[in-house]
């Protein structure tokens, strides 16, 4: 590197010092960048140059510029202590700066993934949004007298409808159709259900699979409608159900909030690698407002993050979701339990499309149970192949304030 004193020498040849040096460097700096009208002639007579305009003119980007003027600043710098110490402060001070802006980007990223997810589904809510209305209310029927201190509580399991699929099995036809038809038989069942037991609640857990969706290539072939329509329709369909319902009783509906037939796969992904994104939430989510006004009609969405939604009815803690998660079925009320780190006393699910009771533990009154719901959907080719069929059904199960699940009804609907 030039010491100083070969730049104190270099000056001298211009008749300049480092104070002159500075200023001249300046007023070039202004020429060239059109910040002054001064022309080479005034800055040699300014400064006195030992040179004549033409050489200041050419030596602009040497001498007074370029390699030489890094240098010379370079050196400045370091035979003077205090400019080297608080050029070593600024440096610390950047790269401080530097670090905070790196830890808040990095607390930043979850935080911009979350609401990144939220935003698309609201986005998405809103498009439908366009396409639903609040239904009109009904005419409502007195509800029944509640006086007996011991009457039962009742979950009706809503599975599986699969709601866009068409096609014809062994045992079993099924369209968007044919759907409509069986709400409308399911209505009358459940409605002379209502009306024999005098029942003034009646609650209504929907366990997932709502639409067909699209979870592998083979669903193309089955859909008879577009994943939207399809949404927008078993909405509706469901409301509509919950709204004929409700002339007669109070009705307390849970929405499961995830499956795997209602998972949006997009780009490849696997099975619950974007669990955000499901269709679950959203029906959900507008059956609610489908049900704005309706005072006998209130619609319990899963808290947020969770993959179940619990359901209280009659001191009994049941738990519901679909059950596509789970491993293990005869564990899963005490793995649950764990993960809760409280005691579940019946464990609904949807998903595996036939009905079964299958007991846990006991208690001291009751048992704790696993309660899987037969489908609406009922058999199709698939379980024609491997022969486990299985008539479309919806159950509503009884419970007692002490020994819990004592009843169970089945309604058929194929």
């Amino acid at each position: 590197m030039t010491t100083l004193y070969n730049f104190n020498e270099e000056l001298a040849k211009y008749g300049l010092t480092t104070d002159t040096y500075e200023k001249v460097c300046k007023d070039i700096s202004d020429k060239l960048e059109g910040n002054n009208d001064l022309d080479w002639a005034e800055i040699q007579a300014k400064y006195n140059i030992t040179c004549n305009s033409d050489t200041i003119r050419k030596a602009s980007s040497t001498i007074f510029g370029g390699q030489f003027r890094t240098e010379y600043l370079k050196n400045q710098i370091y035979t003077n202590p205090e400019e080297f110490s608080r050029e070593k402060e600024l440096d610390k001070k950047i790269a401080d700066m530097r670090k905070e802006r790196m830890k808040l980007q990095t607390a930043n990223i979850e935080r911009n993934r979350v609401d990144r997810n939220e935003s698309r589904q609201e986005m998405y809510y809103e498009y439908v949004g366009n396409v639903c209305t609040a239904l009109p209310l009904p005419e409502f029927q007195p509800l029944y007298y509640d006086s007996a201190e011991n009457e039962l509580g009742y979950i009706m399991s809503l599975a599986d409808i699969h709601y866009g699929a068409k096609f014809k099995s062994e045992n079993n036809e099924y369209s968007p159709e044919i759907v409509k038809e069986r709400f409308e038989n399911l209505s009358g069942y459940v409605i002379e259900f209502i009306q024999k037991h005098k029942a003034t609640k009646l609650h209504i857990a929907s366990l997932g699979d709502m639409v067909q969706g699209i979870l592998r290539v083979s669903d193309l072939k089955i859909n008879d409608s577009t994943i939207v329509r399809s949404t927008v329709e078993i909405s509706r369909l469901i409301a509509l159900f919950l709204r004929e319902l409700s002339v007669y009783t109070k009705i307390e509906y849970y929405h499961t909030p995830s499956a795997n037939h209602s998972q949006l796969r997009p780009l490849g992904t696997k099975a619950s690698e974007i669990a955000d994104e499901d269709l679950e939430y959203l029906i959900g989510n507008y059956i609610k407002d489908l049900c704005i006004g309706n005072k006998r009609i209130s619609v319990h969405l899963a808290e947020e993050g969770k993959q179940y939604i619990e359901i209280p009815i009659m001191g009994n803690e049941v738990i519901a979701m679909h059950g596509h998660q789970l491993k293990n079925i005869e564990n899963s009320i005490r793995d649950l339990s764990m993960m809760r780190r409280s005691f579940i006393d019946y464990l609904l699910l949807g998903h595996f499309h036939s009905g079964k009771e299958i007991p846990s533990f006991e208690g001291c009154c009751n048992d704790t149970e696993i309660l899987v719901s037969p489908s609406f959907i009922g058999s199709d080719p698939y379980s024609d192949s491997i022969m486990k069929g299985s008539k479309a059904a919806v159950k509503i199960y009884g419970f007692d304030s002490t020994y819990g699940h004592i009843e169970t009804y089945k309604f058929i609907l194929n």
